[in-house]
């Protein structure tokens, strides 16, 4: 039996319950969804010109699909902002999305502080915390999620709400029926995927072995797809506590497709995993063929192509695969998945730190 088949084992390393999180996924979504459908919305004071969404680390990736939404269905820009401080063009006609799971993260609360003085239109989104209290303080509206588990497996609390908002807002055309495919291929993806589907059976197991003990490269094959592998990334990182790099054609066509050459000097525990997209252009085609017979045997080479016919499945589709294959490999490094000693000394050390 394939130790990732042992379900002693995986309980055992999963004192937390990230898996059974990740396994509620599709119906987190639905939740999410009804929250922001119910949730008192006042019409915007002004029309809008750009869209920010700030936040961090799993609110952030929540900011940058809405931006992926946008860029197919939208007319206006979206910049996902994560940092301190707002761009300069921020005023009266940006709509500001102020996103903290916990709504005590201080890169979110500096943003919100200066969308206030800036006179912009401010929606925020957590699960409580100091940026529920300023918002009711200040009469903005807040959308309150269920909070009580890590960001990063809140993805459907902390994307799904921005989808609805911007439609109920008429920033996007309606997109229930791809919401409704989005959470058909979650369910499918769920059963296909779960520990309880053997290692011969289940791709995402299959991948962690292929991956473990490797250094993977997450490329995605352009658009939405670079924001796929950067959720990857972050998933390996955090879950797994490995490291992971991502980045996106054609743009590593460009310079990252160079750092091959002398590859073979650095990369023996290297693997590259490309996500792709069924409608690829012919010219993203041809870069992904070339990229591979360039790498040759410098590393080993995984494809993965994105299920559903809508964006929003399709997306969905390639970031609940990559969450799974972060745990299988957390189980695989006989890591605890949940653990997040090395940022929480971070937040430590900086709330000893004043603005």
């Amino acid at each position: 039996m394939h130790p990732l088949d042992q379900s002693g084992l995986l309980t055992q390393l999963d004192p937390h319950g990230m898996m059974a999180l990740t396994l509620d996924f599709p119906a987190q979504c639905e939740r999410a969804y009804q929250i922001a459908s119910e949730a008192p919305l006042p019409p915007l004071p002004n029309p809008p010109r750009q869209v920010l969404v700030c936040g961090m680390g799993g609110s952030a990736i929540g900011g940058d699909y809405l931006r992926a939404l946008f860029e197919a269905h939208g007319t206006l820009p979206v910049q996902v902002i994560r940092d301190y401080e707002l761009p300069n063009s921020t005023d009266a006609h940006t709509l500001v999305f102020a996103v903290s799971y916990s709504g005590n993260t201080e890169e979110t609360l500096a943003c919100y502080r200066q969308a206030r003085e800036r006179g912009a239109m401010i929606i925020a989104l957590s699960s409580g915390g100091e940026l529920q209290e300023r918002a009711r303080a200040d009469g903005v509206p807040h959308i309150q999620v269920p909070g009580g588990q890590p960001p990063r497996t809140a993805l459907g609390y902390l994307f799904v709400p921005l989808m609805r908002l911007a439609e109920r807002l008429e920033l996007l055309p309606d997109l229930s029926h791809a919401y409704t495919q989005m959470l058909a291929r979650l369910v499918q993806t769920r059963n296909a995927l779960q520990p309880s589907v053997p290692f011969e059976q289940n791709p995402a197991k299959q991948l962690a072995q292929s991956l473990y003990r490797r250094i993977p490269l997450i490329y995605g094959s352009g658009g939405a797809r670079a924001t796929v592998a950067l959720r990857w990334k972050g998933q390996i990182n955090e879950n797994a506590k490995q490291h992971a790099f991502a980045y996106t054609f054609p743009e590593l066509n460009h310079n990252e497709i160079l750092g091959w050459v002398k590859a073979s000097d650095q990369a023996g525990n290297w693997s590259v995993v490309v996500l792709r997209d069924p409608d690829e252009s012919a010219k993203i085609r041809t870069r992904i063929e070339v990229t591979r017979q360039l790498v040759g045997e410098r590393a080993t080479w995984h494809e993965l192509t994105a299920e559903g016919t809508t964006q929003l499945e399709r997306l969905m589709h390639l970031t609940y695969f990559g969450d799974f294959v972060s745990l299988y490999l957390a189980f695989l490094n006989g890591v605890d998945p949940e653990n997040i000693d090395y940022i929480n000394i971070l937040k430590a050390e900086l709330a000893k730190v004043a603005f």
